[in-house]
Parts: structure tokens; C-alpha cells; sequence
């Protein structure tokens, strides 16, 4: 009776770990294939190539930063991705200087963000940073 007793609970719980969703994050990538300064250093214009599991939508943070003598030049921004197909698809937003802040230059910037992709069961939340040329 002991041995039915153990053989049903382990039946059960691999069947509970069988069912348990996976995160999605494990099959989403992010890179950044391309930033072109606008508006003479005022924004920068930024391309996403995105990998994530179909279905999902949502959006990403842009951020930016680049040494500008002894200080750091900041643009802040978003990027929509209406929905994910399973394949890498381009992402394009912008990024737009702080009011007040210096102009970003050409030359080499950090760029990082997050997602926050959902669909109605599901939400993932890939994240990137990664040191890329602006190009004007």
C-alpha cells in the first residue's frame, strides 16, 4: 500500500512540473542593429532586432547614455512591438535628450532597456544593454 501511495504522489507532482508554464523570457533576444542621431544630437533613432514567442505584444524602455567630456549625455524613450511572431523581426523607436541635457553625439553609447511583452496568460520581460555605435 506504501509503495501505491508513493507511486501516485510522484505521479502527481512530475505531472504538476510537466504543466507548469516555462518562462518565455528564455526564448526572447533583443539587439540593437542600428542608431542614427536626429535633429543634430536632440533624439536618436533606434533599431531593435527582437526574437520573442508568438502572440506576445507590447513595448520597450529605450535608454542612452554617452560620455560627453566629463559628463554623461542621457535620452530617455519607447519602441511598440505590436506582435511577436516566433522570428526576428526589426523594432524601431526613439530616444529623445532630457530637456536641458547635452546632445548625444556620434561615436560609441550604451543602450539598454526592457521589455514588457504579454498576452493574456503569459507577460515576459526581456532586458538589454548593449555598447553600439550612433551613426548620424
Amino acid at each position: 500500500m506504501r509503495r501505491i501511495v508513493t507511486a501516485i504522489a510522484l505521479l502527481g507532482l512530475s505531472l504538476t512540473v510537466m504543466l507548469v508554464p516555462t518562462p518565455a523570457s528564455a526564448a526572447s533576444t533583443v539587439e540593437v542593429t542600428s542608431a542614427t542621431l536626429v535633429a543634430r544630437g536632440v533624439a536618436v533613432d533606434i533599431t531593435l532586432t527582437v526574437t520573442c514567442p508568438a502572440g506576445l505584444s507590447g513595448a520597450t524602455e529605450l535608454i542612452v547614455r554617452q560620455r560627453s567630456g566629463d559628463r554623461v549625455a542621457y535620452a530617455g524613450g519607447w519602441a511598440p512591438l505590436n506582435s511577436c511572431t516566433g522570428e526576428p523581426q526589426a523594432v524601431t523607436g526613439r530616444a529623445w535628450v532630457e530637456g536641458g541635457g547635452l546632445v548625444l553625439h556620434k561615436g560609441v553609447a550604451l543602450i539598454s532597456g526592457g521589455f514588457e511583452l504579454c498576452n493574456q496568460d503569459v507577460c515576459d520581460y526581456p532586458n538589454f544593454e548593449q555598447t553600439f555605435r550612433i551613426t548620424r
